[in-house]
């Protein structure tokens, strides 16, 4: 494969050039095969300039986004070390995907991750259930000992006068049962998000 790719829109990565065995990569855009070359191979860069040069047979890992034509590649040099390539279209990616695969003889791999944002609104209110039930239990217990109840003022008031009713109405013993259910269902509502909310990611190693 010979192939120079010069995305400018790209996040880090704007110049590529694969040739054989070897992946030349900068962060600097520079128009030219020939400039891009002249300055890879001059050693000659400033501080925060990224030069890459690595060789197909360093890549320990690479997982391709088609969603997003990018290659996120892994590679062992010096140290474990990353890298994030971007293409102008799915046809550039896919030759680029393909050329990794035939140089590196990686087999796809898939891991399942859970997406955060699936099921940690539901943790939330199951971790807002238990706290109330707490609250409304220990008024209940309270109540059962002789004690009054000071619900004060507050924003919260209505809120406060709704679970000492509820002390009063159910007692400890009875909202301790639907403590049991009400939370299980939310326990169980959030696992089942959190399994729903897996994404397959597939990776080369």
């Amino acid at each position: 494969m010979n192939k120079f790719i010069i995305n400018e829109k790209a996040t880090l990565i704007k110049n590529i050039l694969i040739e054989n065995n070897t992946i030349l990569a900068s962060d600097e855009n520079y128009i030219t095969k020939e400039l891009f070359l002249e300055k890879m191979n001059c050693n000659k860069k400033s501080f925060l300039d990224t030069h890459l040069n690595l060789k197909t047979s360093d890549i320990i890992k690479f997982i391709p986004m088609e969603s997003k034509c990018a290659i996120q590649v892994f590679f062992q040099m010096k140290k474990t070390s990353k890298t994030y390539f971007e293409f102008n279209s799915l046809t550039e990616y896919t030759e680029v995907k393909e050329f990794l695969i035939s140089k590196t003889n990686f087999t796809l791999k898939e891991k399942l991750q859970s997406s955060l944002t699936s099921w940690l609104k539901k943790a939330a209110y199951s971790l807002l259930s238990i706290i109330i039930f707490g609250i409304i239990y220990f008024m209940a217990k309270d109540i059962e000992n002789g004690n009054n109840i000071d619900i004060g003022g507050g924003r919260r008031k209505g809120l406060k006068k709704l679970m000492l009713i509820l002390a009063e109405s159910l007692g400890s013993m009875n909202t301790l049962i639907v403590a049991v259910i009400v939370v299980s269902g939310l326990c169980f509502w959030t696992y089942k998000a959190y399994i729903k909310g897996k994404i397959a990611i597939e990776s080369y190693s």
